[in-house]
């Protein structure tokens, strides 16, 4: 069910007769849904009919947790297992399970995909958070744990971070590809419940009393606090470019929206439902918001389906309907409807205004008394009768040549700095200044200069001007000559300390350089060309109103000239700290390229993990042995080749063979290495079920951070070097 009336309507309505636990678009017009159930259904989002669908026989999820995810491009489901302490994944395409994945020792609560579909990140109510091969299907990494259970997971969208949530309302922000860099940070007051990551190192995070918070994931800091939601909040899904998000809670049959250019709320009630709202998707080209609800509808909103309304509207000229309709609906400020609409004010506004020079003062009112109704409007439109009011005494002492009364109106009543008459007299200033400053130096000419601006005498703000061109002769011409030769800093000195300067020629010809300036540098800064900005940025840094953004520009292009000059170097360990120093490196396509063949590296590797081959780990990573910033991921992957040994034992001692001195000294070399974690915490437990003991007295226990100090053995249960 669903508000009509004033309230954004849907285009479609599907109902699946269970509650929706995820919506996700998988590309090529396809839609994939889940229900508690765990039955997915594809549907065509042209058409909105069913194309597919399955039903997983497993026990039901719960649309409240963020227990069910499907990849980005629909290769792979993962659904929790209710009681198991398991993780399913399924292949969308053939609608087979694929892995059965484990470790946990209490429910999984929190499955989430990275972008390229190649891991899986898991949290559960152990407080643990594993990353997961979906080449192998086998453990690859461990997460920092948490004190509770974690409710919410999530890669970062260029796959380098990994984020988790936890009761404990706590966040932890990892650099999932070197493993060399993590932040626990509690700001929330309630249980965490919801992670987005977004672009610019910024990542959402949400909580159980609707508490939502902006962060800088690369720093670890928090960057802004929202408006609060009213309870719980379910889920967080962003427009194409960002700028918006529309948020769901518990107890709250609405979707609000934020936007995310000024963090600030929009509407509360965005969309207002008849039923609780569970799940979130965005289809970015179709600017298409859809909302899954507890009672098994899936409402499809067109944010610019009311662009049509909004159309026919402004066709009637009912311009109050029409930006009553933009405000409930901000998106239409994107469309070129909204853009017409804007041009019909304008349009509206300037022929009024020459009605009102014409002298035609109730046509001109009639023009624009629709806009008396408009709140953004009215303010402008009363200004501008209130102005025009004195129209006809300004215009007779523009004529008269009247110019201090004619200023001092001016100054009253703005608007009217938009008629042909100001103009007019403005056009006149500038002819006789303009000749007033080449005559001055003529000798004998003062008072024929006096006889030219006379006029102009008495006018406050042509004062200072003219009394500089009499006593300060040089100071014109020394203006000009400062802005022939581009000597800025001392050409705003002068403005400075003759501040009426900033109505010269001069100044308004400096400032139009200036703006040419920054788009330039702005320009090269895109195209690579990072000398050229610097050059630009010197000269734009003695302009004080472009000095913050120049700097700002210089800093960047400094930054990036210096990283191409060390990726020359071919030094990873350079390489690394330069990137973790300035994060936004990250995106940088260089960059790209040197993760590529790093994670291409290591995806190899987990080949070798699953089947326990830790020397051919060794040789495949060897070059990258010496980057201190790969150095405990490589670690990760190590431990994981060497949990797959011991638990091959544990299978052979399941088929009756005798494995107690190869376990006893597994697990010491592996603590030795790697210290006492839970992983070889649950592989003792699971052997002592069969009856395998070890005796771990005297042992050193080690750190996976110094792993790389012992030479390792092919078998974990081999001597150590």
């Amino acid at each position: 069910m669903f508000l009509k009336g004033e309230f954004l309507q849907p285009v479609k309505i599907i109902n699946i007769r269970a509650a929706v636990s995820k919506i996700k678009y998988i590309g090529n017009n396809q839609l994939c849904i889940i229900d508690e159930n765990n039955t997915v259904r594809i549907y065509d989002t042209a058409t909105y009919k069913l194309l597919d669908g399955f039903k997983i026989k497993l026990p039901k999820n719960n649309p409240h947790e963020n227990s069910v995810d499907i990849s980005q491009n629909g290769k792979f489901l993962a659904i929790a297992v209710r009681n198991k302490h398991k993780t399913t994944v399924w292949s969308l395409k053939d609608k087979k399970l694929i892995y059965t994945l484990g470790w946990h020792k209490g429910d999984v609560l929190s499955v989430s995909f990275d972008r390229e579909e190649k891991y899986l990140m898991t949290g559960g109510e152990d407080g643990r958070a594993y990353i997961w091969s979906m080449m192998t299907g086998k453990m690859v990494s461990s997460l920092p744990p948490h004190a509770d259970y974690i409710t919410a997971v999530a890669f970062s969208k260029n796959c380098l971070w990994g984020a988790t949530g936890s009761y404990d309302k706590s966040i932890t922000i990892t650099n999932i590809s070197s493993m060399d860099i993590s932040y626990r940070k509690k700001a929330h007051k309630g249980a965490v419940t919801a992670l987005r990551f977004m672009d610019k190192q910024q990542l959402v995070s949400g909580d159980k009393i609707g508490e939502l918070i902006v962060w800088n994931y690369a720093k670890g800091k928090v960057q802004k606090r929202l408006a609060n939601m009213v309870d719980r909040v379910f889920d967080i899904v962003f427009n194409g470019d960002e700028s918006f998000m529309f948020v769901i809670s518990d107890n709250n049959k609405k979707v609000s929206l934020y936007s995310m250019d000024d963090y600030e709320l929009i509407s509360d009630e965005f969309i207002k439902m008849l039923e609780l709202p569970s799940s979130l998707e965005f289809i970015d080209d179709k600017n298409i918001l859809i909302v899954g609800t507890v009672d098994g509808g899936v409402y499809f909103y067109d944010l610019f389906e009311d662009e049509r309304k909004l159309s026919a509207i402004i066709d009637k000229n009912e311009f109050e309907k029409a930006y009553e309709l933009i405000s409930k609906n901000p998106f239409l400020k994107r469309t070129k409807t909204y853009e017409n609409l804007e041009d019909k004010w304008n349009k509206l506004l300037v022929l009024a205004q020459k009605k009102f020079e014409k002298g035609e003062t109730e046509l001109a009112k009639q023009i624009l008394a629709p806009f008396l109704k408009i709140p953004s409007k009215r303010s402008l439109v009363q200004s501008l009768f209130n102005d025009f009011s004195e129209f006809e005494k300004f215009k007779k002492a523009v004529l008269s040549l009247k110019y201090p009364l004619a200023y001092s109106l001016v100054t009253k009543y703005p608007y009217l700095k938009n008629t042909v008459y100001y103009k007019k007299m403005e056009d006149d200033w500038k002819k006789v200044f303009k000749k007033a400053k080449e005559i001055i130096f003529q000798k004998g000419k003062e008072d024929e200069v006096r006889e030219l601006l006379k006029p102009f005498r008495g006018v406050t703000e042509k004062t200072p001007l003219i009394q500089a061109l009499f006593n300060e002769k040089q100071l014109f011409h020394l203006l000009h000559q400062k802005l022939l030769k581009k000597e800025f800093s001392e050409f705003f000195a002068m403005i400075n300390r003759f501040p009426f300067l900033s109505d010269s020629e001069e100044y308004d010809k400096a400032l139009r350089y200036g703006e040419s300036l920054i788009e330039k540098a702005r320009d090269l800064l895109k195209r690579g060309e990072y000398k050229k900005v610097i050059n630009i940025v010197d000269l734009l840094e003695q302009f004080p109103m472009f000095k913050e953004e120049a700097e700002e520009l210089k800093q960047k292009a400094n930054i990036l000239l210096e990283f191409h000059r060390i990726l020359a170097t071919n030094d990873l360990n350079l390489i690394e700290k330069f990137v973790k120093e300035h994060p936004f490196l990250e995106d940088v396509i260089d960059y790209r390229n040197i993760e590529k063949q790093w994670r291409d590296k290591f995806q190899k590797s987990e080949i070798y993990a699953a089947k326990g081959q830790v020397l051919d780990i060794l040789e495949e990573l060897q070059d990258y042995m010496s980057v201190k910033d790969k150095r405990n991921k490589i670690g990760q992957i190590v431990k994981s080749a060497y949990l797959q040994q011991i638990i091959s034992l544990l299978s052979k001692a399941l088929k009756g063979q005798n494995v107690s001195r190869y376990f006893e000294n597994a697990v010491k070399n592996y603590i030795r290495i790697f210290g006492f974690d839970m992983e070889i915490s649950d592989l003792i437990e699971k052997a002592k079920k069969l009856k395998i003991n070890a005796d771990l007295s005297g042992i050193e226990e080690g750190d996976i951070s110094k792993w790389h100090l012992y030479k390792l053995p092919d078998k974990i249960w081999e001597d150590l070097g």
